[in-house]
Formats: C-alpha cells, structure tokens, sequence
C-alpha cells in the first residue's frame, strides 16, 4: 500500500461523513416538511457544498503522485476536508420535533460560521497550489483564493443581494471549472 493509498482513508471517511451530514440533515428537513419555510439561496448552498466535497475527493486523486508525506502535510491536507464537513454542518439546522423552522432565519443567522468553513477550504487550497506550483501565479491557486476572499466576506455581510450576487459568482466559477476539468479529461 502505497502513503497516498493509506492517507486516502482518512481523507474519503473526513468527507464521507460530511456528505453524510448534509444528506441526513436534507432528509430530516423534507420529513419536517410541513413546518419549514423553505429559502433557495440555502438549498443552493447545500447543492454547492455537496458538489464540492465530491469534486474534492475526485481532486483528491492527483495527491498519489505526492511522493514526499510528512505528518504536518498531511494534516494541512486534511484541513480543508475538515472545513468542508464543518461547513455541511452549519449548511441546515438540526430538526427537532415539533419545532419550526424558516431557512432564510437560519441562512443568516448561522452565516459567519458557515461561510468562515466555506472559505477556509479554498484558501487552504490555494496555498497548497501556489506552492506546488512554486508561485501565486498558478490559475488554480489565483482562482482558489479569490474565491475564498468572496465567500469568506460573506460571513460578516447580511445584505440578501450582496448574498445572491456572490453566490452565483462563485457558483458560476466552481461550475466552469468543473466543466473545464472535465473537458480536459476527455
């Protein structure tokens, strides 16, 4: 077994358990069904959140040519996992029985931990870019890291437009690079 192969365990459970979190917490909202107001701007950052983790884990895969693994670099790795589950789990509120719920409420007033673990991934990720790369110039690492810059001034904004506007910014980012990535490997 390869170093890769034996990190990548922790790596898939970190993000298995927070694509868990957000499939368990989407189902308990579907069965309160009836006592919640539901908002599209939280639903399509529960979609975003469920695209980033898979796609992270299917970037993931480039790490085996990695040949050099330390505990530290591991650890920095793991980081942004770590924040993607984080972010799954202030994504929807925990339904309890009987309780009401209205998402735009919770949207914002859960926003600063949110968006703090929403942004923390991609900057993570473009350090981890611009070093390999060995600059800041890489697209990859610039791309990263203005997207962690948008999102993470969304933790301290309560402006719906401003909230709308940069989600489909960022969305729209994340979907182009999805779709050039994919096109790339075709």
């Amino acid at each position: 077994m390869s170093p890769f192969e034996h990190l990548a365990v922790l790596i898939s459970i970190v993000l298995g358990l927070g694509l868990t979190q957000l499939l368990t917490s989407l189902h308990r909202l579907i069965q309160a069904r009836e006592r919640v107001k539901l908002y599209w701007l939280s639903l399509l950052w529960v979609a975003l959140m469920f695209m980033s983790q898979i796609e992270w884990w299917w970037a993931s895969f480039a790490l085996r040519e990695q040949t050099v693994w330390n505990f530290f670099y591991f650890l920095f790795i793991l980081l942004s996992p770590v924040s993607l589950y984080l972010a799954a789990a202030f994504a929807l509120p925990d339904v309890e029985r009987g309780e009401r719920y209205d998402l735009r409420e919770y949207y914002y007033r859960s926003r600063f931990w949110f968006f703090l673990f929403v942004a923390l991934s991609p900057a993570l990720d473009a350090c981890r870019r611009a070093v390999q790369a060995g600059t800041w110039a890489d697209l990859g690492a610039v791309s990263n890291a203005i997207a962690a810059v948008f999102v993470g001034s969304m933790a301290v904004s309560r402006n719906e437009i401003y909230h709308i506007v940069v989600t489909l910014f960022v969305g729209g980012l994340f979907l182009y690079f999805i779709i050039s990535s994919a096109v790339q490997l075709a």
